[in-house]
């Protein structure tokens, strides 16, 4: 039976306030986030594609941050690290993960052919995170809307967006979007307005902005989680409608 109480829980709560995730490039700083007894953000991405394969799932699984986890088995196609062996590869490591997860994040693309790895994710109480990658142009409004329709129809809790800024036209797409979005939305800009777009976009009810714990970044375009928290925390928050 799906835990379905433990998961709208999530979802409600993924509505209610904008989490800033701090992502982790590398086995050695996720190492070191683990140990560490408080850091500078909501939730830690924990970027399974980056972790060496000599790495046992029982040892991600015994390294647990102090705040709640966000698993990413980032693919290739989308800015993954790794070169997985083959989807079920991926799924076998991802469904391995879940017991220490709050949030799934798989492409939106790939979210039909997971079925069974949406499912079980649900069962747990696991939010699922539906992302999308562009990392050439910030595509139509319209387009991102289907894409958003057809995430959340395939199973997803929150839909995600990372798109190349490259005008101020595009920074405006991303305010659209989120003015239209029919459930949570996670939206970022990457390039050179992407570190004042994922600003405004939290002002403008982005549930998920990803800075980075380390000493680089995992995407272009992300603050440092840190400054970005304290930023976000200096920041009076208007909800624009």
């Amino acid at each position: 039976m799906y835990n379905t109480r433990t998961r709208m829980e999530n979802v409600s709560a993924a509505m209610r306030k904008c989490r800033v995730v701090g992502s982790v490039p590398d086995w050695e700083t996720w190492c070191r986030v683990a140990a560490a007894p408080a850091l500078p953000c909501d939730w830690v991405e924990l970027r399974a594609d980056a972790f060496p394969e000599d790495v046992s799932v029982q040892q991600v699984l015994t390294a647990r941050p102090s705040v709640p986890v966000l698993l990413t088995p980032r693919h290739q196609s989308e800015g993954g690290l790794r070169a997985w062996r083959s989807e079920s590869e991926r799924r076998r490591v991802a469904t391995a993960l879940l017991p220490m997860a709050t949030a799934l994040d798989w492409e939106a693309a790939l979210l039909p052919q997971a079925g069974e790895l949406v499912a079980a994710a649900k069962a747990a109480g696991v939010l699922v995170i539906a992302s999308n990658h562009d990392f050439e142009k910030t595509p139509l409004l319209e387009e991102l809307l289907e894409r958003e329709a057809a995430a959340r129809a395939a199973g997803a809790d929150v839909v995600k967006f990372a798109f190349l800024l490259q005008t101020a036209a595009d920074l405006a797409v991303g305010v659209q979007l989120l003015r239209r979005a029919t459930g949570p939305l996670a939206v970022m800009g990457m390039g050179a307005l992407g570190p004042v777009s994922r600003l405004l976009y939290a002002q403008y009810g982005s549930c998920l902005v990803y800075g980075y714990l380390g000493g680089k970044p995992t995407a272009p375009g992300q603050w440092s989680a840190e400054l970005f928290r304290r930023t976000l925390d200096n920041l009076v928050m208007f909800r624009y409608d």
